[in-house]
């Protein structure tokens, strides 16, 4: 398959998937708007069709919250066939009137992705007009966290649910699932009978899952209220890194248009020196997760280890350290697995338990590219590529084999592929 080829096999996943003002990820498993998908999604949209980028944001933007947050889910309300749906998120504090969204959030990654759109934009008064109007709803975003997810202890912000990390079974939550919670009422799942219950989570993490939606609707998503109860509270170190490369990508913008920043350099060196001292662990060679109920790191070694290469929150050096150490562990697996294959839990074809995903492998490519370390991010950028030439648009793909796994004509599978064929690494 040629380069163009797949180009255009790729944009025909977007416009299969395309609702008009959002992009479904999948065809049959995901059918309503999520918040990092979008996001990305928007990214792949702007080199083929601008204007439906910038639809797609100003959508997932139309969900946010009173508070600022942006939902993980905003719902389709002519969607019946998907479980759970918004009747476990009652009452949710929308801004727009009528808006039918989750409870929690998801990696906030929308503010970069914004970023790069705009660049991609070569009308510059086009670009700055559209950047000036997206602002303020960005930055609301992303305070939102510094505002109502950190203790007071610390910048760090903290996760409350697994749904929110992104990576919904990544076995760093294991050790909570297996405390038996569950909640008061039954659920239904569709997703097992759309994909093979064996690459999707299992029923015991569902129960979680459910318990933890109950909890934080029982609080009506406060979270002040909520944290000091919760059996699940942690920092999560792509999650975090995220949010300051959001942070300094809207700053970026915000110095473009004559806007306030909204992080001072002050606090995000703070940050910085928090994220290194809590979750930097010498004999992992890597970043891990921090329990805040337990006090103590998750001896968890996954791909969120390595998300302070894409954030900029280490130098070349610590980059090449942590990089070439996961490489290492992970030599006989495809790039990247994301979890290392030497690690308890670790499934190669099951979700977030060890298989490749196209969206870690674009963050991690385009921070070694920005750090300097270009022929790495190279490499990893065309083993990506290939692989899904190779298999497929799927959802992520066997650590071992690459076939395509979960689901087939994924969205930001297409969507990062042309990113990275359209923006390659010199």
């Amino acid at each position: 398959m040629t380069e163009q080829d797949l180009l255009s096999r790729a944009e025909g996943v977007l416009r299969a998937n395309d609702v008009g003002e959002y992009t479904k990820p999948s065809g049959r498993l995901y059918p309503h708007q999520w918040n990092w998908d979008s996001a990305f999604n928007a990214l792949g949209w702007a080199h083929v069709d601008w204007e439906r980028a910038a639809r797609e944001v100003e959508a997932l933007l139309a969900a946010q919250w009173t508070n600022g947050m942006l939902p993980h889910i905003r719902y389709n309300p002519s969607v019946t066939d998907y479980a759970p749906g918004p009747e476990w998120w009652t009452d949710v504090p929308v801004t727009r009137a009528g808006e039918v969204t989750s409870g929690i959030s998801q990696p906030p990654v929308l503010s970069t992705m914004v970023h790069l759109v705009g660049l991609i934009q070569p009308d510059e008064q086009r670009r700055r007009h559209w950047w000036d109007r997206v602002y303020d709803a960005l930055a609301e975003s992303l305070l939102y966290f510094e505002r109502d997810r950190t203790t007071g202890n610390s910048p760090l912000i903290v996760l409350v649910h697994p749904w929110e990390s992104g990576l919904d079974n990544s076995p760093r939550w294991d050790a909570a699932a297996a405390k038996g919670f569950r909640p008061t009422r039954p659920y239904r799942r569709v997703d097992t009978t759309k994909v093979a219950a064996a690459e999707r989570p299992t029923s015991r993490d569902y129960d979680l899952y459910m318990f933890l939606v109950e909890l934080i609707a029982s609080h009506r998503y406060d979270m002040r209220s909520y944290l000091p109860v919760t059996p699940f509270a942690f920092y999560d170190a792509m999650f975090n890194a995220a949010w300051y490369r959001a942070v300094k990508d809207l700053n970026r913008i915000a110095d473009m248009i004559n806007r306030p920043v909204i992080v001072s350099d002050a606090s995000l060196d703070a940050f910085r020196r928090a994220y290194q001292a809590t979750l930097w662990d010498d004999e992992a060679a890597m970043f891990l997760d921090f329990d805040l109920t337990a006090r103590a790191k998750v001896p968890v070694h996954s791909w969120t280890g390595i998300a302070a290469v894409y954030a900029g929150l280490v130098d070349g050096g610590q980059a090449e350290l942590i990089y070439d150490g996961y490489t290492k562990r992970s030599r006989n697996c495809r790039r990247f697995p994301s979890v290392l294959p030497d690690q308890t839990g670790f499934e190669s074809d099951r979700y977030h338990r060890g298989p490749v995903w196209v969206n870690a492998n674009w963050m991690i490519t385009r921070g070694l590219a920005e750090l300097g370390l270009q022929s790495r991010a190279r490499q990893l950028g065309e083993a990506t590529i290939e692989l899904v030439r190779r298999s497929g648009f799927y959802e992520y793909f066997d650590a071992y084999t690459g076939r395509g796994a979960g689901a087939d004509q994924f969205s930001w599978t297409a969507a990062l592929t042309i990113d990275l064929i359209k923006r390659p690494i010199v």
